[in-house]
């Protein structure tokens, strides 16, 4: 007797997106027989997932989509490399949108983070930030952190929203990737 793989589907008492609230939709297509599938980010876990919906009406892409409302069928993790070219084109923007609207859960990386090893610091796995960099980083935090975005901006001359959406996409890419800021201090929350 064989035991069934664990179920992403989204009614699933144990399913990964029991604590998903929102779908940011990336993309909507129309599925035969009836309904249609989206591709989309879950919120808060930022997820990519496609999902079923029967009807498609005030649902377009960059929407956002309460997950409790009867319209969101089962949920099931996609891929990056299956993503639509509409979804390829608008992920960074929706992530971008997701950080915004619940920065308290992702200024924690800024307020938190570490030396990953000896020779390597949390904030050099964000783009473009090398040792120096992140050592002016650790120096500007101080020990209170910051209140908000506009503040790590400031102190560091980053654009640490896009930094943080620019490194969650390379995660969502490769999620093999073995020091993930997603699964660390995101999904490990929730």
């Amino acid at each position: 007797m064989r035991a069934s793989p664990p179920s992403d589907v989204g009614d699933s008492p144990m399913s990964i997106f029991s604590g998903e609230t929102h779908l940011r939709i990336l993309d909507i297509s129309q599925r035969r027989p009836t309904g249609y599938e989206v591709h989309a980010l879950t919120e808060p876990s930022l997820y990519l997932v496609r999902a079923r919906v029967l009807d498609k009406e005030g649902i377009v892409n960059g929407s956002r989509l309460l997950v409790e409302e009867n319209k969101v069928g089962p949920m099931s993790q996609l891929r990056y490399r299956d993503l639509s070219t509409n979804g390829e084109d608008i992920i960074l923007e929706e992530l971008i949108g997701a950080i915004k609207d619940n920065s308290e859960l992702h200024l924690g990386f800024y307020n938190r983070a570490n030396n990953i090893s000896l020779k390597v610091h949390a904030f050099q796995l964000l783009p473009r930030i090398g040792k120096s960099k992140a050592q002016k980083m650790v120096q500007s935090r101080g020990m209170a952190g910051w209140q908000d975005f506009s503040e790590v901006d400031e102190a560091c001359e980053i654009d640490s929203v896009t930094l943080l959406a620019e490194r969650y996409l390379i995660e969502i890419e490769d999620p093999l990737n073995n020091r993930s800021i997603l699964d660390n201090l995101i999904r490990s929350s929730n």
